[in-house]
């Protein structure tokens, strides 16, 4: 009967280790496609810590540091799936309510005269899965994230690219859609040979787009209106903070210091003066 018991709680343990080590890895990923590493990865190192400080058992600081980091993960993966960002403010109120959820569960217990116990041998079973699982998962979904993420960063700088041009001391891009602010501003920037501007810091311009789409016919000299159309479109204008515009920019991409994605760009002819 000990024997069973005994099998039974390692193998509890492997399976909650196991199933943290993906919801981490899974954050990990998540995070490192948002772009912002400093602020989330600081927020895991303190709910990773944190439970050593709170508990003096070797076991319970174990579990309830791979709980807690597990629960930010999952509260972060939700978070962002509901259109949050991986910001400060919003990562470590994370911290504060997945440290909240088992340490006032086990206060509440507690209170009503039980107190939470945790297996030494579950203890050791699910860190040994946790670490085991978390590293290579971490690397494998990271490693697809990254390749997704040139891909599409490629793509961004190209359409980027398409419509620049040089104004005194400004760089304007033209024609851009709406819908990929966030991701200009957040992940490109612009490397001159004496500086590196990023398009976080630039200004934003609304422009309203009007099409009209006309029939000629062969036998009339008047063209007939079918629909006209207004489309919003967006301007970027980086400013050079006084420095004349270059005949030549180099447009990259990074996810916090990775740099995703690269394109030299010739504004020599692009001048319209």
């Amino acid at each position: 009967m000990r024997g069973k018991t005994m099998f039974v709680r390692i193998a509890w343990g492997l399976v909650a280790g196991a199933l943290m080590a993906i919801s981490v890895a899974w954050f990990a990923g998540t995070v490192y496609r948002e772009g912002t590493l400093l602020a989330p990865f600081t927020a895991l190192a303190l709910a990773l810590v944190i439970p050593f400080l709170l508990y003096e058992a070797p076991a319970k600081r174990l579990v309830f540091a791979l709980l807690t980091s597990s629960l930010l993960s999952g509260l972060s993966l939700l978070t962002f799936s509901l259109g949050g960002q991986a910001t400060g403010p919003t990562v470590f109120g994370l911290v504060l309510v997945s440290l909240a959820i088992p340490v006032g569960a086990d206060l509440i217990l507690q209170d009503f005269g039980t107190r939470l116990t945790v297996s030494s041998l579950f203890s050791r079973s699910a860190v040994a899965s946790f670490l085991a699982a978390v590293l290579p998962l971490s690397a494998w979904i990271i490693a697809h994230e990254h390749s997704t993420a040139v891909k599409e960063d490629s793509a961004l700088i190209r359409s980027v690219a398409q419509n620049v041009s040089p104004h005194g001391d400004t760089i304007v891009f033209e024609l851009l859609d709406p819908s990929q602010k966030d991701r200009l501003k957040n992940l490109v920037s612009v490397r001159t040979r004496e500086k590196t501007y990023s398009l976080f810091d630039a200004e934003v311009e609304s422009v309203v787009e009007e099409r009209t789409v006309r029939r000629k016919s062969s036998r009339q000299s008047e063209s007939t209106v079918l629909s006209q159309e207004q489309a919003e479109r967006m301007r970027i204008i980086l400013s050079l903070q006084g420095a004349p515009a270059p005949d030549d920019i180099i447009l990259f991409s990074h996810r916090g210091p990775i740099t995703t994605g690269e394109l030299k760009v010739s504004l020599e002819k692009r001048n319209p003066g």
